[in-house]
């Protein structure tokens, strides 16, 4: 993992949570999240990359929300994680999906070839919670891109994720990640 990939990401997100706030200061100053951003910098833990063991499919490009999905569903000891990467080669994060051990913070890559992901941020589903969301959505993802659009999360967005629907697996963001300050 690579200490100026994930200072990158959590910088990037901190600047989506800041536009966020920014540009929705009187509409969502009250809310817990303005953004699926600032939700993954309160809930969200970053993921190590590790090689894919061969026992994994994976997806082609494009489809990291159902690939995840199908693992999780498929791999009774991985979970579904959402979230954003830093891949080798693009100037930017992007929404993302992959899977955990539910013992480990090690990345199980669903559709990026092994070693492009340089570091991953992203919030660990339940597979009830998950389940629940895709159903009501009839799309793969749960809480960034993927096809859904904000008002699927306002809930989460006002008053946070239920405790039912995320574990705290990953490693906890650095004490010196800070969300700005809300308007």
């Amino acid at each position: 993992m690579s200490r100026a990939a994930e200072q990158r990401l959590l910088q990037q997100a901190g600047m989506i949570v800041g536009l966020w706030r920014s540009a929705h200061a009187g509409q969502r100053g009250t809310w817990s999240c303005a953004s699926l951003a600032e939700l993954l910098l309160a809930y969200g833990r970053l993921f190590t990359p590790a090689a894919r063991p061969a026992r994994f499919t994976v997806g082609p490009p494009g489809t990291c929300f159902a690939t995840a999905s199908r693992l999780a569903d498929e791999h009774a000891d991985l979970l579904y994680v959402e979230g954003m990467v830093v891949a080798d080669g693009v100037p930017f994060a992007f929404d993302h999906a992959w899977c955990v051990s539910a013992a480990s913070d090690r990345v199980i890559e669903s559709t990026l070839p092994d070693g492009a992901g340089l570091v991953y941020l992203g919030i660990a589903l339940t597979d009830g919670y998950r389940r629940e969301q895709q159903a009501l959505r009839g799309v793969d993802a749960v809480i960034t891109g993927g096809g859904i659009n904000l008002a699927d999360n306002v809930d989460a967005l006002r008053v946070g994720l239920p405790g039912h629907a995320w574990r705290p697996i990953g490693r906890p963001l650095p004490s010196t990640t800070e969300t700005p300050a809300r308007s």
